[in-house]
């Protein structure tokens, strides 16, 4: 299965990297982001969490 992170940046073409963020309940949670351009990417289990 193809997830966001196995695709390119959407708004800059470059691959994005797997980054840890934190949820408000303080819990780690994984996102797409563009090491260029800095956009994030949210998988659908990251917006599960928030």
């Amino acid at each position: 299965m193809v997830t966001e992170f196995d695709l390119p940046c959407s708004d800059c073409g470059h691959d994005l990297v797997r980054v840890e963020t934190t949820a408000a309940d303080g819990s780690p949670v994984a996102v797409a982001e563009c090491p260029n351009c800095g956009v994030r990417h949210y998988p659908e289990s990251a917006l599960r969490e928030f």
